[in-house]
């Protein structure tokens, strides 16, 4: 960028996926824009989270989603020169170019969300108004970018696919080093695979139990199943039906887990599985494969785009289909050995350096108002 400019982003997700999202891309994101002013809007308590990370930190303590924040964040950022919203809640009437990252049409593509008042009074609403609202879109995968054409109208050429990143936390590690780590943290010794998500319906987290329920009907030593849940205080909230098979034996849960114990819990697994029905892109899938651990995942959505040959594949809707995929991997060291080799391989495309290039280009580009870049574009076939 030519002159002094202000790029201000809103961060205030830390605690949330979207959250990983924005600090993968904030450790790298200065050093790729200079003559900028980087400026983060966050909570208060996480102010010394991103001090390191830019030049200046706003408070605010504003609810997501909530009217005050539509209120405060165009104040916040009346002088900057790119607003850059992280999902697509963005500040309605700020006058200036604003960059939206959409990671997926979930609440608009699933059936559990379509039709309630949240997608229907807010979900639905915000997400055309940011597509047509935004000088740029962001979106993490070409399945959420043909997405964002098909169903809002979205224009293609606005529109860049930056894939995430994978956080540097995520590396390979000596399987017994890390056994050790999970054995002292959480008390876990029994050889287990691995689910990291929420119980959430689109994440088919029941369906996922039922196959466990099968594999366990047909072996009497089946690794146990440890699911990395966010919060533990909505475990309540789930269905009486998936509240009966949590109770299944062998299965353990933990609540939000920090990165450093999620990387010992990839690599100390036999093998991950993400069984989601919808994912814009599925970071679990390539953080596993970056520690060196085979993954398992559905056949739908961005998965097969993100995961390209590096994963064992299944229908999500059959717990049989998605038993037979598990064994198969869990029983074939061949099969493991493959899987582990080709998704180093594919983690190394996702690396927090390029998709912090990708995205500066983005805002140099917006700056400048040049055409927007594409420099990831063809990232899954390389």
């Amino acid at each position: 960028m030519n002159g002094a400019h202000e790029v201000v982003i809103d961060a205030r997700w830390l605690r949330t996926g979207i959250g990983r999202y924005i600090l993968t891309l904030l450790k790298d994101l200065k050093s790729k824009l200079p003559n900028t002013i980087l400026t983060c809007i966050t909570m208060p308590a996480h102010h010394g989270t991103l001090k390191p990370y830019c030049d200046r930190v706003i408070k605010m303590s504003s609810g997501i989603y909530s009217l005050t924040e539509q209120l405060r964040l165009p104040l916040a950022a009346h002088n900057a020169s790119v607003f850059c919203a992280p999902h697509y809640n963005i500040p309605i009437v700020r006058t200036g170019p604003i960059v939206v990252t959409i990671h997926d049409l979930t609440h608009l593509a699933f059936p559990a969300y379509r039709n309630t008042l949240r997608a229907g009074l807010y979900a639905n609403a915000m997400l055309r108004i940011a597509s047509a609202r935004a000088s740029r879109i962001i979106v993490p995968s070409h399945y959420t970018r043909d997405n964002l054409v098909e169903r809002l109208g979205a224009g293609p050429e606005k529109i860049s696919v930056i894939p995430c990143a994978v956080g540097e936390a995520f590396r390979p590690q000596p399987h017994e080093e890390a056994a050790e780590v999970v054995r002292a943290r959480h008390g876990i010794s029994a050889p287990y695979m691995l689910f990291v998500g929420s119980a959430a319906p689109h994440k088919n987290l029941t369906t996922l139990l039922k196959a466990y329920q099968l594999l366990c009907s047909r072996h009497r030593n089946m690794p146990n199943l440890v699911l990395v849940l966010p919060h533990k205080s909505r475990a309540s909230q789930c269905s009486v039906e998936l509240l009966c098979l949590l109770a299944t034996p062998g299965v353990r849960r933990l609540y939000s887990v920090s990165d450093e114990s999620l990387a010992s819990l990839y690599a100390a697994a036999s093998i991950t599985v993400m069984p989601s029905y919808e994912e814009g892109f599925g970071l679990p899938v390539i953080e596993s494969m970056a520690c060196g651990t085979p993954v398992a995942c559905s056949r739908t959505a961005s998965l097969p785009e993100i995961a390209g040959d590096s994963a064992a594949f299944f229908d999500p809707s059959s717990p049989e289909d998605m038993a037979s995929a598990i064994e198969q991997l869990l029983c074939s060291r061949n099969l493991q050995q493959h899987l582990i080799g080709q998704g180093l391989k594919r983690a190394a495309l996702y690396s927090p350096s390029r998709a912090a290039a990708a995205y500066a280009s983005m805002l140099c580009s917006l700056a400048t108002d040049k055409v927007p870049p594409r420099i990831l574009e063809n990232q899954h076939d390389s």
